[in-house]
């Protein structure tokens, strides 16, 4: 009974993956070979008919493309910016660090959901405060329709995305700040080094496994986001902010065409588990021997 006691305190756990993970899986391979419709059920095996039908598809290319540079654009930015506030927090000027610790982080715990509405309000063409502010501040003569333009939908959704990853960037910057020996510092003071110079031969290299994590990271979970996208423009509009999560729903419950809808699942499927070999291997590296 001893024996089997470990098997039986890991087997709830086992039991949700299997539901959870595993079955949808499973459920959306089989579905990517089949002719599957929400209006007519099951129908035959198409092989990789489905597969083609998205490659041949003119907007899964500019969904790959939106996609791209939402995930590119979007994490870039919001580690320039996570570093900036860390080497602000990294400072400790006064018990104002540990409140602005705090406040900095707010956005990481908001959820994505809420976060694409409040970003909806802010931008809204004609109560948004974003256009009110810049009215009042003469930049604008009229109302700006943020999220309605081909021209600036992709833009916006950035913006909230990298508004809402920056925290998770800084707090890692930050301990990886805090990581780096302060002796390195001190013997370049001795050399007279600069604090630009200390801070491009110091920082930035013993920051060097933080920041390729926090790419690696933040494309993954970025390839993978549709709360935000759907929220605010559900991928509109004429599919000038489409990225491929939400192509997926797009095939599968508008389209009513869940063999193609999960063909796209599988392939971004996929894209991420390569993206994370890539991520594990550095990690791998980074462990001491």
């Amino acid at each position: 009974m001893k024996r089997a006691t470990p098997y039986l305190l890991l087997f709830p756990a086992l039991l949700f993956t299997v539901f959870v993970l595993a079955y949808p899986l499973a459920q959306n391979l089989f579905n990517s070979f089949h002719s599957v419709s929400l209006v007519r059920g099951t129908g035959d095996w198409v092989g990789f008919g489905n597969f083609e039908k998205v490659f041949q598809d003119a907007v899964f290319w500019l969904a790959f493309w939106n996609t791209l540079v939402y995930a590119t654009v979007g994490t870039v930015l919001a580690l320039v910016i996570g570093l900036a506030f860390a080497l602000l927090l990294n400072l400790k000027i006064g018990p104002i660090t540990s409140v602005m610790n705090v406040i900095y982080t707010i956005p990481w715990v908001i959820s994505p959901v809420v976060a694409g509405f409040a970003w909806k309000w802010l931008l809204n063409d004609n109560f948004g405060i974003v256009n009110h502010w810049l009215v009042s501040l003469g930049l604008i003569n009229e109302e700006i329709t943020w999220l309605g333009s081909a021209d600036t939908a992709l833009a916006c959704v950035i913006i909230a995305r990298l508004w809402q990853f920056y925290p998770f960037a800084m707090v890692m910057f930050l301990a990886g700040l805090q990581s780096i020996p302060h002796d390195q510092y001190e013997a370049a003071a001795v050399d007279g080094a600069t604090a630009f110079q200390k801070f491009f031969h110091i920082t930035l290299p013993n920051l060097q496994s933080v920041t390729a994590v926090l790419l690696l990271l933040g494309t993954i979970w970025s390839f993978n986001d549709f709360n935000i996208v759907f929220v605010m423009t559900r991928g509109g509009p004429i599919n000038a902010s489409m990225v491929l999560p939400v192509l997926v729903r797009e095939f599968s419950f508008v389209q009513f065409d869940l063999g193609k809808g999960s063909a796209l699942s599988i392939v971004i499927f996929f894209l991420l588990i390569s993206l994370s070999l890539v991520y594990l291997k550095i990690i791998s590296r980074r462990e001491p021997e």
